[in-house]
């Protein structure tokens, strides 16, 4: 959620729970983050969002509503709230639910991209690839440099046999290195060279059928 149009408090616990955080210590991070609360530092809107993220991530997902909850009882049209706790909906296979809370982020910005790629996720698991695509080219429209987007934009034009589309996009993804960025650099140059035979074998075809 870092592209999210927040103002970040200053105190050390906040910015010390972001930090472990990112560094993959969620126990640590909520342990910041209320700190924070008990002591009614900073933005704490903010602060409670930031810790249903962690909560999410450990697992603790009741605890982590609250306190997505917690932070739209601070500010009720705060559109990261709405995303994490749309991200969190999706994780809890409540895809309907999850695509009404990420609609509620876009509504309260509509520039929203990592909003847009969260949705379109939900869109796809739900097999509604036409509004997930689009999604996924207004979240690379909004901002080319999230990754992820141009990924799965290029595995869903696959699925949905969109060759030049699909290798277009997951070349880009690793030229731009998403792949080592992501770990998954050698399953995707491999999964791309399939796309590429396909694409060939798909032309020859059509030039024998024109023949």
């Amino acid at each position: 959620m870092g592209s999210a149009r927040m103002n970040r408090p200053p105190d050390s616990y906040f910015e010390r729970g972001l930090a472990l955080l990112e560094a993959g210590d969620y126990d640590g991070a909520v342990a910041q983050f209320d700190s924070a609360i008990k002591l009614g530092l900073g933005d704490l809107a903010a602060v409670h969002v930031w810790r249903g993220e962690a909560l999410m991530l450990l697992g603790q997902y009741e605890a982590a509503e609250q306190s997505i909850h917690n932070a739209l009882r601070e500010q009720p049209y705060l559109a990261q709230a709405y995303l994490a706790r749309g991200k969190l909906r999706q994780r809890q296979n409540q895809r309907d639910k999850a695509i009404a809370d990420l609609s509620a982020s876009l509504q309260i910005e509509p520039n929203y991209a990592e909003a847009c790629y969260a949705r379109a996720q939900c869109y796809e698991d739900l097999r509604r690839f036409s509004e997930a695509e689009a999604d996924l080219t207004r979240a690379l429209e909004l901002n080319p440099d999230l990754l992820p987007a141009w990924e799965a934009r290029g595995r869903l034009r696959a699925r949905r046999f969109e060759l030049d589309g699909a290798v277009s996009d997951l070349s880009h993804y690793l030229r731009s290195g998403g792949g080592r960025l992501h770990d998954n650099h050698s399953e995707t140059q491999g999964y791309l060279l399939i796309l590429r035979v396909w694409r060939l074998l798909w032309r020859v075809v059509r030039l024998g059928r024109r023949g």
